[in-house]
């Protein structure tokens, strides 16, 4: 019997140190105990949950120890009634139901000779006893009375230690989804779901492939650690849950809007002598839309519906009219010297629409058992999608949805549509089971600004970044199908305590089709004017395939005040590269001709084998000091032809060589290109010795793993009286096993070093002179497709918050995050190419935020502070203040060196260990008044916001290369305040 108690207390160390369990889902519960008023516990009470959230009360016994649990409940307010024989009823009110949340309702129940009920004004808790994770759940009405941009980015930027990569005023960003990273996480590890099920765009992997009507939410969670298992991985967790509809009959609709009219203006000649100009000011948005619901049969069928429309319009920072006077001779007006009145005049309009459309139908077809129907549909169109300082409008994009002409409208093409149907079925009072398919459309075009331009060749200033005349084509369609089987059973009373197990599995299909055309198949490389190099192109067609396959389980074991999690889930993950054809390029078809690739497997399948464990202790017993403490490893999430798509030859690839304009004309003709020696930078897809390979020259290492995190959270949380909590935690984290392409016979020996002296034509830019390491041979073709070795991150945080519900007049929650990522590169086998090691090992993990018009911007700020608060004054007046602070990002300064040798191509060489310059803290202020009108069973709410209050001007980007001649210009601001006049209407 000792022997048998070790070996189990041992195995359940050994799973301690491995993992952690903490549960996340769409949905909540209600649990507790029953007991009289002596505290004896007692078997077979009724308890019934009743609330307007559900079509039927949900039903359930006390066990032999008193206890009771209600799952998957759809969030909302609920009335928990007990009954029992000999006992006066007992009904508690007003139990708040939030996504994840597990409420503990307890009841003493007195003893009676009559039928009386006892009616007790509930609080619902506002620490969760079963919680060892850590994630912000917005309400309703957080979503709808603290002022905001109202998209699902602006609610991220407003949770405890996740960075952004902009600052959204008042809806200026809105029609871009913006980039966002948490304790050292990579964006690909990111998780969308909506409504249950998981709907992550996974080929701009850790993406959302659509964006929202902010008005279909209900309720929003964002989980930053301790993800329990139904999350694969350790990235940031987003749950959408949309509206539904009701017994009663109710809606509402709104109309906001603002325009340059109620715009101030935020710069400096300071900041124009940088660069800045008009700034980057709202132009016009328009919000509207409305949603409704309510029975079709009541107690039996509901429908509920909405519609909602953006209309953003948008100024950018040099991106000017193409008129005679905002472009004399085809160059953009002096930002430095021309009349601010003008410029402002002279900004083109970036504008996006978003528009939505919903439905969702909701039907009891017997007792016990919920049938859901949903459909969405998502449509962004936009004119000039990363337009700038640096992308005149000829080179910026026009996306739209993808043509019929590509696949069925409604499935694969039109505005993304996504489709959902689920049934519940609850067994008995302990056992549920809930079972989701979908299929999501998720595709767009980025277009060329004119079909001309599909035969002008682009041009690239090197030193400035300055793009002209043309740009690329794509059409990316990324439709996904899942099928999800997600059980609940509580037993309790078994070994010493209660168990609450849930179990699972989820199948997901992705299909990602990737077609590219450079324009005039070749791009015309400048450096300061002077012709220098060419990249000669390829056409894309790439087509992959990935099935994904978890099973999972976990048991959530409560004896007295001590909580167990325990579970594990088991990911396989397998791509395949499908056959494609691309044409020759019709100007250089011996260096780039037409590959016909049958179609690839990489032959490696990952399975992940994810063991999490976690617990809580109830310090007092009464759930509201509460220890907690977790360890998880999780592991990524692959894409469409993330290892298959290594060997597939049709992607779009390119060759460099040097280029002598010889005819003057700007424009690259075949015999000016010099192909006879060493290309100067080529695609790792691309080999210039096999150019008729069916094949790329990569191979994929048999052995490879998937990335790997490692995760430990500790935490204490307690709540004051019935409105107040406060919580900290500490956490740790480890990431490794990421990936690259290793050269063969090809390593950071190849390489030497050079001093290289510039010439830097901008008055107080750092001319200082710089070494960068350049290949003694030519870079190697073949590699392999392999992880880094002694290649890792860490991070170590910490994160205090503060909540206050709604009570004497006032509410507020704060949260301050302390961050330290840090990556490593432990040996010379870490990295081929030695140019910024020095600079970057042991150094803080900064990534630029890629594409969607912003660039140089380095997401890392090592103290994060967050708050927001709102008061009820007299006369149904609301006042509300948002407030986001968080340190500057990292300035790293640099020098773009020569065109190396041996196919190396530039490189950015750091001035300064990344981090220790930086641009300055960003402090944002947001303001709301409100007034409440009530006619009857109608609301009437005019509001109006005030975004940026203080008119802040703070710099988020700043052309980094000392030796350009846009050194150190402003290329990234934020917006300044702005006055946004809204109504809405519910009912």
């Amino acid at each position: 019997m000792m022997l048998r108690k070790t070996l189990v207390a041992s195995a359940l160390l050994f799973v301690l140190g491995l993992t952690n369990a903490v549960a996340q889902q769409q949905t909540g519960e209600i649990f507790g105990r029953a007991a009289d008023a002596s505290g004896a516990v007692l078997p077979g009470a009724t308890v019934t949950v009743a609330g307007p959230a559900l079509i039927q009360p949900r039903v359930a016994v006390t066990s032999e120890t008193g206890t009771y649990r209600i799952p998957e409940l759809p969030i909302g307010t609920y009335s928990v009634t007990f009954e029992l024989a000999g006992f006066k009823t007992t009904a508690v009110q007003d139990i708040r139901v939030t996504i994840g949340f597990r409420a503990l309702v307890n009841a003493n129940l007195e003893l009676s000779t009559v039928q009386e009920t006892v009616t007790v004004a509930g609080a619902s808790p506002l620490v969760d006893t079963r919680e060892t994770g850590t994630k912000s759940t917005f309400d309703l009405e957080t979503l709808q009375n603290i002022p905001s941009a109202r998209d699902p980015w602006v609610m991220l930027e407003r949770t405890p230690g996740i960075v952004m990569d902009r600052a959204n005023v008042g809806g200026n960003q809105s029609g871009q989804q913006s980039s966002y990273i948490s304790r050292g996480s990579s964006t690909g590890n990111n998780k969308w779901s909506i409504d249950g099920v998981d709907i992550t765009d996974m080929s701009a992997t850790g993406a959302s492939p659509i964006y929202y009507d902010f008005d279909m939410l209900e309720e929003m969670q964002v989980t930053t650690g301790g993800a329990d298992v139904t999350q694969q991985t350790g990235g940031v967790g987003i749950n959408l849950v949309t509206k539904g509809g009701t017994d009663r009959f109710k809606g509402s609709a709104r109309a906001l809007f603002t325009n340059e009219e109620f715009v101030d203006d935020n710069i400096t000649p300071e900041l124009k002598a940088q660069g800045a100009g008009a700034g980057a000011p709202i132009q016009d948005i328009k919000d509207y839309g409305f949603e409704v619901g309510g029975p079709i049969m009541k107690g039996k069928l509901w429908y509920w519906g909405a519609y909602g429309t953006q209309d953003i319009k948008v100024g950018v920072i040099g991106f000017y009219e193409n008129t005679p006077q905002c472009r004399p001779n085809g160059v953009a007006i002096n930002p430095r010297t021309a009349d601010t009145a003008l410029l402002r005049s002279c900004l083109s309009t970036d504008l996006t629409t978003l528009n939505n459309y919903n439905w969702k139908l909701t039907y009891v077809p017997f007792t016990n058992n919920r049938l859901t129907l949903s459909n969405t549909w998502a449509e962004k169109v936009r004119n000039a999608r990363d337009a700038g300082d640096l992308r005149p409008i000829e080179t910026a994009w026009k996306q739209k949805a993808v043509s019929s002409d590509f696949g069925k409208f409604g499935w694969i093409t039109g505005p993304s549509p996504f489709w959902k149907a689920a049934d519940q079925h609850v067994i008995n009072d302990r056992w549920l089971v809930d079972v989701m398919w979908s299929h999501l459309g998720n595709n767009f075009a980025l277009d060329l600004q004119d079909p001309s331009l599909y035969d002008v060749q682009p041009s690239l200033e090197v030193t400035t970044g300055l793009w002209g005349r043309s740009y690329n084509a794509n059409i990316f369609m990324r439709p996904t199908n899942s099928f999800d089987v997600v059980s609940s059973y509580f037993a309790p009373a078994k070994l010493g305590g209660d168990h609450s197990l849930k179990f699972g599995y989820r199948w997901r299909s992705a299909h990602a089709t990737s077609i590219n055309h450079r324009g005039g198949f070749v791009e015309a490389r400048f450096r300061n004017g002077v012709a220098a190099e060419a990249d000669i192109w390829r056409d894309q067609y790439a087509e992959s395939h990935l099935n994904t396959n978890a099973f999972y389980v976990q048991d959530t074991y409560t004896r007295n005040r001590l909580t167990v999690n325990i579970g594990f889930r088991y990911d396989i993950q397998d791509d395949r590269a499908e056959a494609a054809t691309v044409p020759a390029n019709p100007f250089f078809s011996t260096l780039m001709p037409a590959v016909n690739f049958q179609g690839a497997d990489a032959g490696v399948v990952w399975k992940d084998f994810s063991p999490r464990v976690g617990f809580t202790y109830d310090l007092k017993g009464n759930g509201r000091n509460v220890m907690s403490a977790s360890f998880a490893t999780y592991y990524g999430q692959m894409g469409p032809g993330q290892l298959s798509g290594q060997l597939a030859a049709t992607s779009a690839v390119f060759v460099r060589y040097p280029w002598t304009d010889t005819n003057g004309d700007r424009f690259v003709q075949a015999g000016e290109v010099n192909t006879s020696v060493p290309f100067l930078s080529k695609s790792v897809a691309y080999d210039p010795a096999k150019p008729t390979a069916t094949t790329s020259p990569t191979r994929i290492d048999p052995n490879v793993k998937n990335d790997r995190t490692r995760e430990l959270i500790v935490g204490f949380d307690r709540q004051f009286g019935n409105v107040m909590a406060v919580g900290a935690s500490y956490i740790w984290r480890k990431y490794d096993r990421f990936f690259w392409n290793d050269r063969d016979n090809f390593t950071s020996a190849n390489y030497r070093s050079v001093t290289f002296q510039p010439t830097c034509p901008v008055a107080g830019a750092r001319c200082n002179s710089v070494t960068y390491f350049e290949p003694t041979i030519l870079i190697p073709s073949p590699n392999v497709y392999t992880n880094i070795p002694d290649r890792y991150r860490d991070f170590n945080g910490v994160e205090v918050t503060f909540q206050r519900r709604m009570a004497n007049r006032w509410s507020a929650n704060f949260s301050y995050a302390f961050n330290n990522a840090i990556d490593h590169w432990d040996s010379p086998n870490a990295y081929e190419d030695p140019t910024n090691i020095a600079r970057l090992d042991g150094f803080e993990f900064a990534p630029e935020s890629g594409g969607s018009g912003i660039g140089n911007v380095f997401q890392n700020s090592k103290w994060l502070l967050k708050g927001n608060t709102r008061v009820q004054l007299p006369w149904d007046v609301n006042l509300a203040l948002n407030y986001i602070g968080r340190q500057g990002f990292p300035f790293p300064q640099s020098i773009l060196s020569p065109a190396r040798a041996n196919g190396a191509g530039t490189a950015q060489v750091l001035l300064d260990p990344l981090g220790d310059v930086r641009l300055d803290d960003l402090h944002t202020v947001d303001f709301r008044v409100d007034k409440t009108l009530r006619f009857g069973t109608m609301t009437l709410v005019p509001a109006i916001d005030v975004f940026n209050l203080t008119n802040t001007n703070t710099v988020q980007a700043i052309n980094r290369n000392q030796a350009a001649t846009n050194a150190n210009t402003v290329s990234g601001i934020i917006a300044p305040r702005v006055m946004r006049f809204g109504v809405s209407v519910r009912w």
